[in-house]
Parts: structure tokens; sequence; C-alpha cells
């Protein structure tokens, strides 16, 4: 499935970035679980529909994955292309389409 449609889809997306990350720019309805905060958060993580995380590089949405599989969650999954990739091609395609932004702020810092 394409990123934007789960963000269109109103999917359970977490971004796995710290809080100053994630306020500078994210995913429209993306939650804001640092991997330093992910276990004292555990249970705001649904465990009755798919969890799609991501974060900057694919690092740390990673491991939370890993984690999440190896506590039992059979539903999680890593966003291919990470923050920075999905981000670079989304402003690509909403500049050439003019079509609705799914990021609050592009940053490709």
């Amino acid at each position: 499935m394409i990123f934007r449609q789960l963000v269109e889809n109103n999917a359970f997306i977490t971004d796995a970035r710290e809080k100053d990350e994630y306020d500078a720019g994210h995913f429209v309805n993306a939650v804001n679980i640092p991997l330093s905060e992910f276990r004292e958060r555990l249970d705001e993580i649904p465990k009755d529909q798919p969890v799609y995380i991501h974060c900057r590089s694919a690092q740390r949405s990673y491991n939370m994955v890993m984690t999440l599989q190896h506590m039992g969650s059979t539903n999680v999954y890593n966003i291919s292309g990470s923050y920075l990739g999905v981000n670079l091609y989304e402003y690509y395609n909403d500049i050439v389409t003019g079509r609705e932004k799914i990021v609050t702020k592009y940053n490709f810092k």
C-alpha cells in the first residue's frame, strides 16, 4: 500500500522520532511516540489493528518493530523509505500535482 493511502485512510501511524523532530514536521495523523519513551507508552499502541511505524532513517522504527514483535505483536510494520524518503517523494508530487499535503511541514534537514 502506498504511504499516502495509509494517511488518507487514518491508519495508525507511529512516529518514533523525538518530539523536536516531530514538531519540525510530521505526517498528518501520526502519533508521536519517541523510541526513547516507547516502553513507558506501550499502552498507546493498539493491539487490534495494524500499526505502521516510521522515523527519520528507519533505524529507530526498525528497533521499535522488532521489540513489538518480540513482545508478541504480529501486525506492526516498518515504513519503507523512512520519513526523509517519503517526505521528499510527497514534496515533489505535491508541487507537481498541487494535491493536498499529508505532511504538516516539509523537512529535509
